[in-house]
């Protein structure tokens, strides 16, 4: 199953049938994200600063990883 077929089926599992419509992916996938890591906030950030480091983003990985450092 690709990414986008997860995505499509936990907007259509997760969310009530009146805000479906209003649903976004990146909602979606991020409880994707959230329930694949048994909704662990440091596993959670671990996977964004990885994220964050693919996307070229090292200022903000590097943010989010002082923000994990002082937890």
């Amino acid at each position: 199953m690709n990414l986008q077929t997860i995505i499509e089926n936990k907007i259509n599992t997760a969310f009530v049938p009146e805000y479906r419509s209003e649903a976004k992916a990146p909602e979606a996938l991020g409880l994707v994200i959230a329930e694949y890591h048994g909704w662990d906030g440091v596993k959670i950030l671990q996977t964004a600063i990885s994220a964050l480091e693919d996307a070229n983003f090292h200022t903000e990985a590097a943010a989010v990883q002082e923000l994990l450092d002082n937890l």
